[in-house]
């Protein structure tokens, strides 16, 4: 069986690609993607798409990292939490500046928790969280939370807020909604209905 083709920069089937809809925007502050594997050329994976938009962005693809890769000091990690501050309250409590770096981890909530198990230096970090202001757009992946969210969505609330900026990210959601769109379109038909709307209450 033949391989399908993919886009050799957003990674996608030719198809699916998500480059026409990109926009390149200058974040002030570092994210740090560390990915789980399995999300790796996933078709309905967003991280591709914080990696294409934003000058300041790194992924790391892996299931376990180097803690001498990171500047602890000037670090934080993107994770919900009883101790987490909200990102506009994060100044005057911590220094931050154009050298911080800001942690999020790319996949399910599964994965997510196994990834910070397999780096305990991460949980030493502390935990940055955000306003949401609706439920997650991710129409074709359940969550088992009701604040759960993709990650370009998380890095979406996480920059609007440090920025204090309410639309210099939003062409970060319309590429991931228009990503959403196609792969809704290219389901059979019911398929999505009867698998995603079906019961979406209880899986948010």
């Amino acid at each position: 069986m033949s391989k399908r083709l993919r886009c050799v920069t957003c990674l996608k089937a030719l198809s699916a690609c998500i480059c026409n809809t990109i926009k390149q925007l200058d974040n002030q502050y570092f994210l740090h993607i560390l990915q789980d594997p399995s999300e790796h050329k996933k078709a309905i994976g967003t991280a591709k798409i914080l990696s294409l938009s934003l000058l300041r962005v790194k992924i790391s693809t892996a299931t376990h990292f180097n803690e001498q890769d990171f500047d602890l000091n000037n670090c934080f990690l993107v994770f919900p939490g009883e101790d987490a501050i909200l990102a506009e309250k994060l100044s005057p409590q911590y220094k931050v500046d154009q050298y911080s770096q800001f942690i999020l981890l790319d996949g399910s909530w599964k994965k997510a928790h196994k990834l910070l198990m397999n780096n305990p230096f991460l949980l030493k970090l502390p935990k940055v969280s955000f306003s949401i202001y609706q439920k997650s757009a991710y129409r074709i992946r359940k969550s088992p939370r009701e604040d759960g969210l993709s990650t370009v969505e998380a890095g979406y609330y996480l920059l609007s807020q440090l920025e204090n900026s309410e639309t210099k990210y939003q062409p970060l959601l319309e590429s991931f909604n228009a990503m959403i769109d196609y792969q809704i379109q290219r389901m059979p038909s019911g398929l999505y209905e009867k698998n995603y709307l079906q019961g979406e209450s209880e899986c948010r």
